[in-house]
This record gives structure tokens, sequence and C-alpha cells, in this order.
């Protein structure tokens, strides 16, 4: 296809996906420099100037060209002038796009889907790949791209353009004679088998929602749920699910300038002061373009907006939190990219809340940040409430470029419910592990059973807080890993990925020993030897545990541990000589994984930014050449856990600390002295003071903290341990004063020692 014939076929393709409210994908099949000579016929296309010998000039913008377009363009590619890379694509979530050209050697998945949720409807999403792209290293290289190109081949909304070919696969242009005379266009073309339906005109709205300007019914019962927050009982707060172009931001920016407007009707004379966060404040395009819209004839001044009710402002989230100020109400937009520990802190400070988030995962949070969210809200603000949007506003219901991403990033894939004809899986699985098959799964096997993938990805995304799209790229296509699954019939009860580590040559030792190199897919052997400084680690094989997941539905009944026994077998049956896992710690997550017969050798020092937990590497001896190695981790974690808890280990919560030192060995600890077991008798019988005997109290409460657990340890770990301040101790376990603390320190020693 030649530019010119281009521009007249896509001149038509976009009327007819302006007509429809859809957005579209057209795959340009060829080298760059063609594919770069089509676009430039786009009138607004940035072009280089470096180009413009080797590329048509611009012809001539159609009627319905317009020159303020957007164009989001993520490229690997030189000629290409690209405005989006890999390190910041995030931050043009809750931005608006009229076109993306993605044009990636590496193709990453999540910047592919993350840029598809920007475009707006009658917008095309350009997707550059090499002619014959089934003889590409791309292509014979990844399971995932052979899946992607075949569901491409098949999907008859996708437009291919091949360099050399006039006609566009799929179909050619036509004309539709009758729909032209029912849209009043000239002519109306479509480049497929399926006649175009019109779309429904909307439905008639009340006058209430005319009023507010919202869109769609659903739309305005959450306009009217947010002003619900601010108006009703406090402690309430409201979270918006949905996919994107839904809405929701826009119902944010109608409620926030409706109560404005109507603030005298419900709070006299005082002011409202409206905040709006995100985690970045490009995510609030949207938001700050339906305000202006809603309140046309106020300005916008370095991001407040003033009003004779009141202001809306945005405030970064950091400072919310660490200068809390006093709020009417506070809309947090986009909550799944912000790590859940900090709206939890929010939750605490702030007593009016809105929280807003697509479930999906275009953020790579998805259900997850439904889930983890959820357990928070309950146990914080149980009358919390929630709405989910369903109803697509930014573009038309059943949009093709919507269907085609959540097909092939599986964020449609449902999670099926656990029963058969005659019984509950649920409520006897665990009393039958001999009908549970342990099977190992390879790619081709997922790539030629879509259901059977489909369920796997569903049962790992409703476990992990951070899956992504690219966790579906990299479970096909990571030779380094095994996927195992536990099956009852036809149901799929828990999932694992397996990563194969370690062995590597002396010559990658020697590079990450020098701190030149940090080795792909070597996360065990490679921490232990940077962090715990054990040279030895990389002469080992080892399965990490990289996700590991059991079905919601039969959580809790010993599934996990039932399937940790058995990638146990399959390690043996590898040769490999140490199962781990990494993850961010709690009490609950720590002591599954300790109970199982893993052991600590590391907790990092700094919180992960995602979950606000401080990351925990556990490892169990498979093979005897093992164990000696495995106790020596073990004993070097032991040694000076307790000193790094008034260091860098001084936030970890009480709790944490209790579940570490629980699991200590008692091989590792130091027994009582006789000048250790005075400190503690003369301390208790109030002989001498809590900072002369401090040393033999640290030595008894080490050896206490292996016992049965009771909360009123937790002051004292956080005395004696972590060497809190007294007024810090007492403020978070209120007590009335150093007397009372120390009362307690003395009591509590008495009834154990």
């Amino acid at each position: 296809m030649k530019p010119i014939e281009f521009l007249t076929w896509f001149d038509q393709y976009k009327q007819q996906a302006e007509l429809m409210k859809q957005r579209r994908l057209v795959i340009l099949s060829g080298e760059s420099r063609w594919a770069i000579s089509l676009l430039a016929t786009i009138n607004s296309f940035p072009l280089e100037l470096e180009l413009s010998k080797t590329v048509p000039s611009k012809i001539e913008p159609s009627k319905t060209e317009l020159i303020n377009y957007t164009w989001h363009i993520y490229s690997d590619d030189p000629l290409l002038l690209a405005n989006i890379n890999r390190q910041n694509y995030r931050f043009k979530l809750g931005t608006e796009s009229q076109y993306v050209v993605f044009a990636d050697s590496q193709f990453n998945i999540d910047a592919f889907a993350a840029l598809s949720g920007t475009i707006v409807a009658g917008g095309v999403l350009f997707l550059l790949w090499p002619a014959d792209i089934e003889k590409s290293s791309l292509y014979l290289n990844s399971s995932f791209m052979q899946r992607l190109v075949q569901k491409i081949r098949v999907n008859q909304d996708v437009k291919i353009l091949e360099q050399g070919k006039i006609s566009v696969e799929h179909g050619n242009v036509v004309v539709e004679n009758e729909l032209a005379e029912k849209t009043g266009l000239d002519t109306v073309f479509h480049t497929s088998a399926q006649s175009i339906q019109l779309l429904e005109p909307i439905a008639k709205l009340s006058p209430s929602i005319q009023l507010l300007n919202c869109l769609t019914q659903e739309q305005y019962q959450a306009v009217v749920a947010i002003e619900k927050v601010l108006t009703g009982h406090r402690n309430r707060p409201l979270v918006i699910t949905a996919d994107r172009g839904r809405g929701k931001s826009s119902a944010m920016a109608i409620a926030a300038s409706h109560l404005l407007e109507t603030a005298k009707l419900f709070s006299g004379k005082q002011a409202l002061n409206i905040i709006v966060t995100a985690p970045h404040q490009q995510a609030l395009n949207i938001f700050f373009k339906q305000l202006q819209l809603s309140l046309p004839d106020i300005e916008l001044h370095n991001n407040v907006l003033t009003h004779a009710n009141g202001c809306i402002e945005f405030i970064p989230i950091d400072q919310l939190i660490k200068n809390p100020i006093k709020v009417s109400l506070l809309l947090v937009d986009e909550a799944a990219a912000i790590p859940v520990y900090l709206l939890e802190q929010l939750l605490l400070k702030y007593h009016r809340c809105v929280f807003a988030s697509t479930v999906h995962g275009y953020e790579g949070a998805g259900r997850g940040f439904t889930l983890k969210f959820q357990k928070i809200l309950t146990k914080l603000k149980p009358q919390w409430r929630a709405i989910h949007l369903k109803q697509a506003i930014r573009w038309s219901d059943n949009d093709p470029l919507e269907d085609f991403i959540f097909d092939v990033c599986l964020l449609n894939a449902e999670l099926p419910a656990l029963h058969n004809e005659n019984e509950s899986i649920s409520e006897d699985v665990t009393s039958r592990t001999d009908a549970i098959e342990f099977v190992e799964l390879s790619s081709a096997e997922l790539i030629g059973n879509e259901p059977l993938l489909a369920q796997v990805f569903a049962v790992l995304v409703t476990a992990h807080y951070q899956t992504s799209p690219s966790d579906l790229k990299l479970m096909l296509d990571n030779k380094q890993i095994t996927l195992v699954v536990l099956k009852q019939q036809e149901h799929i009860l828990a999932v694992a990925l397996l990563m194969r580590e370690g062995q590597c040559s002396i010559e990658d030792v020697a590079l990450v020993t020098g701190s030149k190199r940090r080795l792909k897919d070597q996360f065990l052997p490679q921490s232990l030897l940077t962090h715990c400084g054990f040279e030895e680690s990389f002469n080992f094989n080892y399965f990490r545990i990289m996700r590991i997941a059991v079905h919601p539905q039969i959580q809790g009944q010993g599934i996990g541990g039932y399937f940790l026994q058995q990638i146990e077998h399959l390690a043996k049956d590898k040769n490999i000589d140490f199962i781990g896992t990494s993850f961010g710690a709690n009490e609950s997550l720590l002591r599954f994984w300790q109970k199982a017969g893993f052991a600590l050798s590391r907790i990092g020092f700094s919180q992960d930014n995602a979950s606000g937990e401080h990351s925990a590497l556990l490892i169990k001896a498979i093979t005897k050449q093992s164990v000696p190695f495995h106790q020596q981790l073990v004993r070097e974690f032991y040694r000076v856990f307790d000193y790094l808890l008034c260091d860098e280990l001084k936030e970890l919560s009480g709790q944490l600390v209790w579940q570490i030192l629980h699991f200590c060995p008692s091989e590792f600890l130091v027994e009582l002295s006789p000048a250790d077991k005075l400190s503690v008798e003369d301390f208790i019988q109030t002989k001498r003071l809590y900072s002369p005997c401090v040393f033999g109290l640290h030595r008894w409460l080490l050896r206490h903290s292996t016992k049965s657990y009771d909360a009123e340890i937790l002051p004292l770990i956080s005395r004696i341990f972590q060497k809190n301040s007294v007024e810090s101790i007492c403020q978070n376990y209120n007590f009335t004063g150093k007397k009372a603390l120390n009362s307690h320190l003395i009591n509590y020693i008495k009834r154990h020692y």
C-alpha cells in the first residue's frame, strides 16, 4: 500500500470508527520507513526533519482531520520520534490520546496494554512489526507472540496493512450506501465482512441526571454516592471500580463541582476544602478537564480551583500523609497504582474518602488491589461502600480494541467456582488428596488450550497484588520457568511458577562479586551473595517459587501446604538443592512458609514500594549436601537479627518481630549466664533500674520469644529490642507515662520468668 492509497483508506476507516465511537487496532507490516511514510500522511503526525527527504510531504488534511490530535509513540526504533519509553509509560495513565504508535522489538506487553487505555473513541492503535512476522526471531522465540499473532490473524476487527499490497487483510474497503443515507455522511466505509451496527441513541435521562451532565445512569449513581461521603456519616469511605473509559474520574469531578455549587445547602457558611490526589498529577488530566466543563467560569491556578464556597486542590500523597490538613472530602484517583500501605495511612488520617480505580489491570494491579484493599477497609472502616461501573462512556460497549486487549492479556479471565455435579469440591478437597493431580504444564499445552490458560492465569491474578500482563508473557516464554498446578477433574486448585536458578560460570560469579553485573533470573543465589556474603551460593541449584496461588474458595484448608510437598518431590526428582522464595513479609504469610519448613535467610532493610512491607527471603534444603549450607545461612541470620532491630529494622512491627524470633532454632540462642539471670531478677524485684539490667532482659526476651504469643509482649519488643523512645511506646500502647510502661515490663516478666 502506498501513502496516497493509505490516506484514502484511513480517512474512510477513521470516519467509521468515529461514527461508532470505537477504537481500532491497525497493523503496519513492513519496513519502518514504509510504515512511517504511511503515518506521515496523517496531518498531526510528529515527523522528524531528518526523514523529510525519504518520506513524502504531508498531504492536505481531510475535512475530518484535526490539528491537535495527540500522539503517544512508544518505540525503540531510531527512525521514530518516540515520546514514551519503558521508564515513563505508566505516567500516561489517566491521559488521553488520539493515536498510539507501538514499535518495540521486545514487545513490552504492559506498555502496550496501558497505552491502549489512553485512546479515545475514534482513535487508532498502530502496531508496527516486520514483514513475514512468523519468520522473525520475535515470533519464533516467543510462545506469547505466537499466541498474539494467531489472535490477530483471526480477529476480523484488526486490520493488517502489508508493504507491497494494496488490499487490507480481513476485507477490502467497500461502500455501504444504505448506512450512508442513515447517517447523513456522503459515504461510509467498512473493512470486514460483518455489517456495521449503528449505535443506539443514549436513553433519555432524567432531569436530575441531565442537570449534572452525567452520561449514564451508573455515572449519576456514582456522583450521588460520592456526595453522600461528604454529606453523610464520617468513616464510610467509598470505593469506585471500573474498567477504563467508564467515567469514574469524570464522576468525581462532577461531584466535586456540584458540591461546591450547592455547599450552602448543607454546610452553611463553612467553606469546603476538597482535595484530589493520585500517583502523579498527569493521572488527573481527565478529572481536571471535566472540572473545567462543569465549572466553565472558574479558572484553575497552580492546581487549585477557587470557588465562592470553597476550593478543589491537588496535593501529592506524600504531602497529605506527612503534613495532615483539614479536608472536607478526599478524592483518590487511580488508587490501584498507589501502594496499599499508603492508602491505609490515608484511611487513618482522613475521615471522608473516595477511592477510584481500574480493576482489570492496565496498572498491573487489577483484582489483587481489590482483594487486598477490601481486607484493610473491612478492618479499619467496616461501613465502607463500593460501586462498580460497567457501561462504557469514553467509547462504545464491546469496543474492538478493548475486547482485543482483554483477550490477549487475559484481563477478562474469570475465576470459575469449584463445584461439580455431585458435590462441592471446596468441602471435600482436603480429605481426598488421592483425587488431586499434581501436573507440570508446558507452554505448548497452555497455548493449545485457551480455557486452561485462562483458568491458570485467573488463579494467579486473584492471589498476587502485582500481577500484570507481563506475567503472562513471562509464564509462556521464560525457558527457566516450570509451571505446576494442582487439578481435580477439570478444575485448577492451585498454581505455582518455579524459576530454576544457580550453577553459574566462575566468570559470571566473579562479575557479581565485584559488583560489575547483575545476573538475570538468579535472584536467590545473587541475593545470598551480594547481601549476605555467601560466595558458595552459586554452587547449588534452586527452585525459586516466583508465584504460588490457591483458589480463594479453598484457601485455609491445607492445600497450600500439600502443594509445597508436591513441589518438594519434583525438586528432588530434578536434583534441586534448595527451594526458596521472596515476598513482602507479614505475620500470616511468614507463618505459612515457616510452618512448611522454610527458614529466613534475609530481611530487606527497605520497604517494598507497592506493599510497604520488608522483603523476606526464605529457603529450604532439599538434598543432603545442601543441609550444612542451609544451617550456616540460618545461623548467620539469627546471629545478627536482634542487633538490626535497633537499627535498619527498627520499624518492623512487633508482631512480625515475634513471628521471626518464634522460629529461631534453640541451638542458636545463647544460654542465660548467672549475671543475666541476676539482672532479670533484680529488675522484676525493683532492686535495679531498667538501663543497668537491659542486657540480661534482652537475652531473656530472645529465648522467651520462641514460646507462645501474647499481645502484651509487644511493648517489651519495642522497648528492649528496638530501643524506641518511651514517649512513642506510651503513645502507641496507651500508657500514661514512663512509670506505667515500666510497671508493664516488670509485671509481664514476673508472670513468664
